[in-house]
């Protein structure tokens, strides 16, 4: 068995809420196909960041990254994911390149084998709770009112965005806490916009209204400022989501015990073959996961199958409003009357693309 080719059709989607104050208009799918001469393929996709278009990444899909695997056994993973690390040691291509292509493998390898990633991986639950993720919010009302509807929705837990500015983020998750009452979780990701002396006062007042983690409250390459935070608050420090490097970054906030948790998904930490070396890592020095979304419905998929197979995660991370996140595919991830996704048992991904909607959006093919 063999990877003959690979290839790239990117279609338009309109920005999601999380970036679409920084990022105007549409963004842009990749959506990455890996052929094998037995007719089996895998899917995954990239996104085109900072508002740049899906060719852009394409172009490195199929002429950077493509010709270092074409000829291998779709099976040999690890091969193929350290060809393709090569080329991050110097910027040669974007991590999201690398990450696209193994979860297309992982795919393939589900396919082959007629089991779901999951299980090939080793499994270790069939679902998982949820934490709702919000978008950035201009005010305290609108915050609550996406509290509310996600508490109604079925979510036991809430992730805000929120104005990264110190006092008003205080009153942000006061309001919320007293809003949502004390059962249901609450997390605050502050996006890195703080400075040692207010990332402190904040995580203090965390700590009061029982919050359940703090992400980011500084930048991942403070490593000093973010060791001497976890030490100094109860509540837990998570960090390390997107940075450069993979899994090998991670290991090194591992290393020098700068968070509790470590953030982790399939798109930064270069497809399940980097998440799960990452994952293993932590669970080996007893350090928790936080699941960082996919940045794409697929890649979110992609995302449980890895968060079902590891111990040592709580939840998995769904953005909201949903509507936002939702395309391309025929089915998505979401919660039952627990709270909790299923992750689906079929060979594979387990997720059919819908390929009348990606058609209809394509800007462009390689």
């Amino acid at each position: 068995m063999q990877i003959t080719d690979i290839t790239v059709q990117s279609y338009s989607q309109p920005m999601g809420g999380l970036h679409r104050g920084r990022f105007q208009g549409q963004q842009e799918v990749s959506l990455v196909t890996v052929k094998t001469d037995e007719g089996v393929e895998g899917y995954a996709t990239a996104r085109a960041q900072g508002g740049t278009s899906g060719a852009a990444i394409g172009e490195y899909v199929v002429r950077t990254a493509k010709p270092r695997v074409l000829g291998l056994n779709p099976l040999d993973r690890e091969l193929a994911w350290q060809r393709l690390f090569e080329l991050e040691h110097a910027q040669y291509a974007p991590i999201f390149v690398t990450s696209a292509i193994d979860v297309a493998l992982w795919d393939i390898a589900g396919k082959v084998m007629g089991q779901p990633i999951y299980r090939v991986l080793g499994g270790y639950r069939s679902s998982i709770p949820a934490y709702a993720s919000s978008s950035f919010y201009g005010s305290i009302d609108e915050y609550l009112a996406d509290a509310r509807r996600c508490v109604a929705e079925g979510f036991r837990a809430y992730k805000i965005h929120p104005f990264r500015q110190p006092d008003r983020d205080i009153e942000l998750c006061e309001a919320i806490r007293a809003e949502v009452g004390p059962h249901i979780k609450l997390m605050l990701d502050v996006t890195s916009s703080y400075n040692r002396i207010d990332a402190l006062r904040v995580g203090r007042a965390l700590e009061r209204l029982n919050f359940y983690w703090y992400e980011e409250p500084l930048s991942h390459y403070d490593y000093e400022g973010n060791r001497g935070l976890r030490l100094a608050l109860d509540i837990p420090i998570a960090g390390a989501e997107t940075m450069s490097g993979s899994a090998l970054s991670g290991g090194s906030h591992l290393a020098f015990g700068s968070f509790d948790l470590i953030l982790c998904d399939v798109y930064w930490k270069m497809g399940v073959t980097g998440m799960i070396k990452l994952a293993r890592a932590c669970e080996a020095l007893g350090v928790q996961v936080a699941s960082h979304h996919g940045a794409s419905p697929l890649m979110n998929w992609a995302n449980l199958h890895c968060l079902c197979a590891i111990p040592n995660v709580d939840y998995i991370e769904v953005i909201v409003p949903a509507k936002d996140y939702d395309f391309g595919l025929k089915s998505f991830v979401g919660i039952d009357a627990l709270g909790c996704v299923t992750v689906p048992d079929a060979p594979g991904l387990g997720v059919e693309v819908d390929w009348d909607y990606v058609d209809s959006h394509t800007t462009s093919r390689m």
